[in-house]
């Protein structure tokens, strides 16, 4: 799969119980398959907080993006939350989500600022996803 960023190949990446797809060398973004943002867990997030990212790299943000899973599909721009901190891309097809370089932690941090306490932020980041695809 392509980097819907900066065109790099995507590399598996084992998290916890589950396997994302990483732009390792690249941007530093990731890649969640449908639900598999809300099956993150403490142990899970401590392995997606730091993708190692060129520093060369240019990323254009505003650039549209394509989807690794669907290539004809342009990933859409959405708000994570209704608390507008982060932006995020979004397959409307497969309902995939890319996050790129340093969102995932501050969604992290939007999650725990709420004050919510493992295992209750993944219900929260399940919560939010759900609200992104309305």
């Amino acid at each position: 799969m392509k980097c819907p960023a900066c065109k790099n190949s995507l590399r598996e990446k084992g998290a916890g119980g589950m396997t994302v797809d990483i732009c390792y060398g690249g941007c530093g973004g990731i890649w969640f398959d449908q639900r598999e943002l809300q099956r993150v867990d403490a142990r899970s997030a401590a392995n997606l907080h730091t993708v190692w990212r060129d520093p060369n790299k240019e990323v254009k943000l505003t650039e549209p993006r394509v989807c690794p899973r669907c290539p004809e599909q342009v990933l859409e721009r959405r708000w994570f939350s209704e608390q507008k901190l982060v932006e995020i891309d979004q397959c409307p097809t497969c309902g995939g989500l890319w996050l790129d370089e340093g969102e995932f932690s501050r969604i992290h941090q939007e999650v725990k600022g709420a004050k919510v306490a493992p295992p209750g932020w993944v219900a929260a980041m399940a919560q939010a996803a759900a609200q992104v695809r309305v």
